[in-house]
């Protein structure tokens, strides 16, 4: 009889004992940096992004932001995007503040989806990018904080109360 631990796996149809599987193998992917270890403590649907920064981080991706550095400018991303120059920017600004976008260095035009959240890629690269950039969590900024209390106040507000009896007898 096969056993690991105290439990064996048996075939229900026949009975008999069916062999332990193989020990699982260590992954590359193991260790400090991977996808299961570090989870956004803020969910990107939680951040109230606007439509041209969700599709700033679509055109990133898309360029390849998502497994290494891309040259992005204001005026490329607005034009992808159908907006102006301003909204780009104010994209890209936002963006950058929470985390979602790194800078590889402070004066250049070039940019990277946080690896914790967004990865295309080896897993032996992931952890390359992430040794390099150690990236800082996704965290929510005012915008996002004053759109979750305004939702939770909302909420509140549709509450369902204690039953009251009207004039006429009867409930509301």
């Amino acid at each position: 009889m096969v056993r690991r631990g105290k439990i064996a796996l048996v075939n229900l149809d026949t009975g008999t004992v069916v062999p332990a599987p193989k020990a699982r193998t260590p992954h590359t992917m193991d260790g400090s940096y991977t996808l299961n270890a570090y989870t956004d403590d803020a969910p990107l649907y939680s951040l109230a992004l606007s439509g041209a920064e969700w599709a700033t981080i679509d055109w990133v991706r898309s360029g390849g932001g998502a497994g290494g550095p891309v040259k992005v400018t204001p005026t490329a991303v607005a034009e992808a995007i159908l907006a102006t120059e301003t909204t780009a920017k104010t994209a890209l600004s936002r963006l950058v503040k929470l985390n979602i976008l790194l800078k590889t260095s402070p004066r250049s035009q070039t940019y990277q989806l946080n690896p914790r959240r967004f990865w295309e890629g080896t897993g032996e690269a992931q952890v390359q990018a992430c040794r390099r950039l150690d990236p800082p969590p996704i965290t929510p900024d005012a915008k996002a904080l004053a759109a979750a209390a305004k939702a939770a106040e909302k909420a509140l507000a549709k509450a369902p109360g204690p039953r009251r009896r009207t004039t006429n007898g009867g409930t509301r």
